[in-house]
Parts: C-alpha cells; structure tokens; sequence
C-alpha cells in the first residue's frame, strides 16, 4: 500500500481532486490509481513489494512525477505537486475544417507537438519554444497540402521527459 498527501508545491496547500498513477519501475502502467481527498490525501492499495514510479495529475497537467519508490508493505509518500505541461482537450471535437490544440508549458520551453493517425504514423509535427497560453491551430493537412481523412487521431505534446495526449477525430 502507498499511501500520503499531495500538495501544491508553492502555496504548500492540500490537493483536492489529483489523480495519483502507479508504473512499474520500468514505466508500465500497473492499472492502479487514487484520488486525493479534500484534504489532499491518497490511498493506492493491492500494491506488490517492488520498486515504482508514481505520476500524479492535476486537471489534465503532469504535476509531479516520484521515480524510485520502494513499496515492501505500507510506504508512505508526500508529493509537491508543481503542473508541468497541459494539453487541453482538441476543439471542436469532432473537426472537419480545423483543429486549435491549447497547450501550456514552463515559460520558454521547448516543445514538440505531433498528430498521428491511428496506426500510429506521424501526420504533422510542430516544434518550438511554449509558454503556459499556447494555442496551435492545424488546418487539418499534412506537410504536402492533401486534407487528412475522416478518423481518429491522436495529438502529443511532449516537454523534456513529460507528454501528454489526447484524442480527436477528424470529418470529412
């Protein structure tokens, strides 16, 4: 069991609401997770001994990422929240002209933002310095001008060691 509080890195204020996700040390994700409580609490139980990696969220931001804890019955584990990157969710979802990613980022750095199709392939790629108010508009083709076709897509924004992604769909 993990368990302990998660609070806002600057204010030192509880977390209410955060999720908290557990990989294994060779950053897999084990399928557990918990929420904090008002207080900022948090509870992961049915955790093997081992050694894990705890990632916790906070309104879609990667705030804290914990790497080396070692769980051998009850661990205790306090984390400094401090949100790192934000990719808020593709609009208008689902799109048929264009597409405006929100994206948000330390002040100044450098970013990589990718479209893929579903199977994987890498459709549009952006990169260059972001700030916490970013906005990235896509006209919906790729690098040679041919509109991309109806389905699903994914966008990665990825920040130093930490990404985010999320999905959209395309209509044609």
């Amino acid at each position: 069991m993990i368990c302990g509080t998660v609070r806002d890195a600057v204010s030192l204020q509880p977390v209410p609401h955060a999720a908290v996700f557990l990989f294994d040390n060779q950053n897999h994700y084990t399928g557990l997770y918990a929420g904090t409580d008002v207080g900022g609490a948090y509870c992961i139980t049915s955790v093997s001994p081992g050694t894990y990696t705890l990632q916790v969220r906070v309104d879609d931001y990667v705030a804290a990422v914990v790497r080396g804890v070692v769980v051998n019955d009850a661990t205790s584990v306090d984390v400094d929240a401090t949100p790192r990157i934000y990719l808020g969710q593709p609009a208008p979802n689902p799109a048929s002209a264009g597409v405006t990613f929100r994206l948000g980022a330390p002040e100044g750095a450098d970013a990589t933002l990718e479209v893929f199709d579903i199977c994987g392939r890498l459709v549009k790629g952006w990169r260059g310095s972001v700030s916490m108010r970013t906005t990235v508009y896509w006209d919906m083709h790729d690098p040679r001008g041919s509109a991309v076709p109806s389905g699903v897509y994914l966008v990665r924004l990825r920040v130093g060691g930490a990404e985010s992604v999320r999905r959209f769909v395309c209509v044609r």
